[in-house]
């Protein structure tokens, strides 16, 4: 499984790249809200579907696969069980609701 690190921030932050016919599979997500403040998070999987008979050129797409508040001075891990089915098409990215150095987010994923 592979990890990939970002902080809190209100400028959606890219976290995996998913490659051309492949998913990514969120497995663990940790999120170390060391900040004075409950921070909530969001992943978003952001992709472009291919064109298709009648839709010759789709438009992006945003999905919010994961919303997390974390209270102030915690740690909150979702493991594989809670992320059960959270697949991604495209870019992972991640966004807060404040630009937060002291809050770390960690996704750990594989690709299928």
């Amino acid at each position: 499984m592979a990890t990939k690190k970002t902080t809190a921030n209100t400028t959606a932050q890219t976290l995996v790249s998913t490659p051309a016919h492949k998913k990514a599979v969120v497995k663990s997500l940790q999120i170390d809200n060391q900040s004075a403040a409950v921070r909530t998070v969001r992943l978003q999987d952001i992709f472009t579907p291919d064109a298709s008979n009648g839709v010759s050129s789709p438009t992006e797409q945003t999905i919010e696969r994961v919303y997390v508040s974390v209270p102030a001075t915690t740690l909150r891990v979702l493991t594989e069980e809670e992320l059960v089915g959270v697949e991604c098409l495209g870019t992972i990215k991640a966004i807060a609701d404040a630009i937060a150095a002291t809050c770390a987010i960690t996704v750990g994923y594989d690709f299928k």
